[in-house]
């Protein structure tokens, strides 16, 4: 009975006095970068202008390129909880500095949330073509409106409550730990986190207790809730197809899209944060290579969806794949993306010395986030334009601008407010037993 404790007991031990994280903890609340500001600021008046001139244009297409938008930021939102929640729950040590950055995107799920509902209350639902055609009484139970908006936004709000709490039980003893080394310098606000603080190691112990018990609840209600969204968000748009592999197609790769990200703001912002002696190349080497394996897994992904599709040879399911993938103007485009997110990276990510060089791996992640974001453009936009020409313009372009001007500068906002690593965190130590190997030892 007592060996799961003992298990846990002796992976919470710590070697050496621990990482230092004085000069970070010394440096928060930190102004956020001047060039962050001014990208922030620039890209999110050319998506304000993008979906202003979109709306009053051509509404249907400026509302499926919203809705890609909002399905890929969510995910990426949503995608740092659960790189928080799997490092949590596998007592992992290599991911925890990456744990903040990861924990600071989901603050943009409240700006997500609310431009979804607006988009579901304020007439988005009109490009979806079940409001407008007579469906099978049994899609027609599930596609009714009311209930379509109803069962997205209660169940999206239930799960962003508990994000909610984690984040605040993993913020609570990092912000009391540092209060004790800024004295009266500690920001006014960080009270109603740390509200009743028992002292360090209380509530330390009560942080690691907490999560432990939250993470796995939020890994099966991700599961679950955004395999729904999956399919009634993107699935939905074309309502006579169906694969059942495509709502874990997408959560999955939301959480590689997630990891590309937390790699492109580590990177950006390491040195601002006064966390690069904590961010090493091994540490980008372990990221890498979980960035190779997703990699390797949306194509497995990709492959399960297509092959029974394409064995099966039913009308119902192929005009999906061959509207994407043979028709004009989408098979150039899947071409793009099938080179952008596997093809690429899958090549690329076998060097070792890329993914331990930051700036490289940096460099990869960014290809792969775009690639991401034309594989979700191409699986909304067919059921919205049946032009013969690719909807490229001031939209589809501008509309991906700001929504990344925004998540940036929500991003560099949490991180100038609160301790930038997990400094509380014991799993921010080597555990006694690692043991590196160099490579001038390795050969012999």
């Amino acid at each position: 009975m007592s060996a799961a404790p003992d298990l846990l007991a002796e992976a919470r031990q710590v070697k050496g006095p621990g990482p230092d994280v004085a000069e970070t903890v010394r440096t928060t609340p930190r102004g956020v970068p001047s060039g962050v500001r001014t990208f922030g600021i620039i890209a999110m008046v050319i998506g304000i202008l993008a979906l202003g001139v979109g709306l009053s244009t051509e509404k249907d297409r400026t509302l499926a390129a919203l809705l890609t938008c909002i399905v890929y930021f969510m995910g990426i939102s949503q995608g740092g909880i659960m790189f928080a929640s799997i490092q949590t729950i596998t007592l992992g040590r290599w991911g925890r500095p990456f744990k903040r950055i990861a924990e600071s995107f989901w603050v943009f799920m409240p700006v997500n949330y609310i431009l979804y509902a607006i988009f579901l209350i304020g007439g988005g639902l009109e490009i979806y073509p079940w409001m407008h055609e007579d469906m099978p009484p049994h899609k027609a139970i599930w596609l009714q409106e009311n209930f379509f908006i109803a069962r997205q936004l209660v169940l999206l709000g239930i799960l962003g409550v508990i994000d909610l709490m984690f984040i605040r039980n993993s913020v609570r003893a990092d912000m009391g730990v540092a209060a004790e080394t800024l004295g009266t310098a500690t920001p006014a606000w960080w009270s109603w986190f740390t509200a009743g603080w028992r002292g360090r190691d209380i509530e330390v112990e009560a942080t690691y207790q907490n999560n432990i018990r939250l993470a796995p609840l939020l890994v099966v209600l991700y599961a679950i809730i955004y395999s729904l969204f999956a399919v009634d968000a993107v699935m939905s748009l074309s309502p006579h197809w169906y694969a059942n592999m495509f709502p874990a197609w997408h959560a999955v790769s939301s959480l590689w899209l997630t990891l590309n990200w937390i790699c492109i703001i580590s990177v950006a912002f390491r040195g601002w944060l006064k966390v690069e002696h904590l961010m090493t190349p091994k540490n980008y080497h372990d990221l890498g290579k979980l960035m190779f394996a997703l990699c390797i897994f949306w194509t497995y992904n990709l492959f399960a969806t297509i092959l029974p599709i394409w064995y099966g040879n039913m009308p119902e399911e192929t005009w999906f794949l061959i509207l994407r993938m043979y028709l004009d103007p989408w098979a150039p485009l899947a071409k793009v993306v099938g080179a952008m997110c596997f093809l690429v990276p899958f090549t690329v990510l076998l060097s070792r010395g890329i993914k331990k060089t930051p700036k490289a791996l940096q460099a990869v992640a960014i290809f792969i986030a775009i690639g991401i974001f034309l594989e979700r453009f191409i699986m909304i936009m067919p059921a919205v334009w049946m032009k013969d020409s690719l909807p490229i313009g001031l939209v589809e372009i501008g509309l991906p601008i700001g929504f990344a001007g925004a998540f940036v500068t929500v991003v560099a906002n949490v991180l100038a407010r609160v301790p930038a690593v997990p400094i509380s965190d014991p799993f921010m130590n080597e555990h006694p037993a690692d043991v590196h190997v160099h490579a001038k030892h390795a050969a012999h």
